[in-house]
């Protein structure tokens, strides 16, 4: 019984550490279908897939998200193009409750 239950707490532990590890693997970089525009846009506010100030500024807590389903890039109201929730731009804004 006791070996059981160890057994299926380490597969949870398993599922979790694979649900963030997809996590940390989504990128949000392909720019193939923006304009020259947009691109400079984006580059200018400095997007980045991933933030430097982890989730304290991240694009999934900025008021111009628009969050996507597990595992897919959102959007933002800013700038054009995949959008990873996990990223962060000079433009972030804490959403507003």
């Amino acid at each position: 019984m006791l070996r059981s239950l160890l057994h299926i707490v380490a597969l949870g532990s398993t599922s979790s550490m694979l649900v963030a590890c997809s996590k940390e693997r989504l990128t949000c970089t392909d720019l193939a279908d923006l304009n020259v525009a947009a691109k400079q846009l984006r580059a200018a506010l400095e997007y980045k897939d991933s933030s430097p100030e982890a989730d304290a500024k991240s694009c999934a807590n900025c008021q111009f998200y628009g969050p996507a389903p597990e595992g897919e890039c959102g959007t933002c109201t800013l700038i054009q193009g995949p959008i990873n929730p996990g990223g962060y731009c000079n433009s972030w804004a804490p959403k507003e409750s």
